[in-house]
């Protein structure tokens, strides 16, 4: 597919998925919404993809939702009546189920949709002049892309409703302090350590990640019970595989040669 707001790219087995509107600071348009759909259910059958690093060309990561499409849901509402609300779920529940590592390179300014898509990716990175907000309130909608779900769980039920209810923008400090982030990167060395960081994980067996990538996301939201069922079946699938054969003789012939 011949992509116009999205830009792809691909180093060895670190994929780059760029938002590319940048002379609207990468705001999501539905043509934006639809490409990204694209990409995202069809990248699951590259096999050669290992971890995805998701970022914004240009100056920002994303302003959020751009208003004029806004505005166009509203007027349609008005004439016809109709909601678009089950076509809406289709693109959190693409990057929910995409079963490899994304990391979220937040290049600068993360509004609306461009603070709840990094929340929905695995690890999220941060420039030191990226500013985060959840301004739903602000235009007067909620919070979306699922992040009701995951914000909670990263920075705990009270600092989740300040930021929503406040609309607060969120520097990088703080962003690093509540849990929002995993680091904090100079402006001139993120894409640099982002890239580092994918090409450690694309070293490690490829199943092993998407397994324990299932296993993680499964434990967010399931009893004990469920957990030690789950953890205990893709724990003795894993063991009977050769990729996990494979990589104990290996750890087992460095560790002989380093005893010589």
């Amino acid at each position: 597919m011949n992509y116009q707001t999205i830009t792809v790219e691909k180093k060895g087995q670190v994929g780059f998925l760029f938002l590319n509107r940048p002379e609207v600071l990468n705001s999501l348009s539905e043509q934006m919404g639809n490409e990204l759909l694209h990409f995202m259910t069809h990248a699951i059958a590259d096999n050669d993809l290992r971890v995805l690093i998701l970022s914004g060309k240009g100056r920002a990561f994303s302003a959020g939702a751009d208003l004029n499409m806004f505005k166009a849901r509203y007027q349609a509402f008005r004439e016809t009546g109709q909601s678009q609300n089950a076509a809406r779920a289709e693109l959190p529940k693409a990057f929910i189920n995409f079963p490899k590592p994304i990391i979220a390179v937040i290049n600068g300014p993360a509004v609306g949709f461009g603070a709840t898509l990094p929340l929905i990716c695995d690890l999220r990175l941060a420039s030191d002049q990226a500013k985060i907000s959840f301004a739903f309130v602000r235009v007067g909608v909620t919070p979306e892309f699922c992040s009701s779900y995951f914000l909670p769980r990263l920075v705990g039920y009270g600092k989740a409703a300040e930021l929503v209810f406040t609309a607060k923008m969120i520097l990088p400090p703080e962003a690093l302090e509540i849990g929002l982030v995993n680091r904090v990167i100079p402006h001139d060395r993120l894409m640099e350590e982002a890239e580092a960081l994918a090409q450690q994980i694309a070293q490690m067996p490829a199943g092993a990640i998407r397994a324990a990538k299932a296993v993680l996301r499964h434990g967010s939201h399931s009893t004990i019970e469920q957990v030690v069922a789950y953890e205990s079946l893709v724990f003795q699938t894993a063991t009977q595989s050769q990729e996990h054969y494979d990589a104990v003789c290996r750890i087992m012939e460095e560790l002989k040669e380093k005893k010589k």
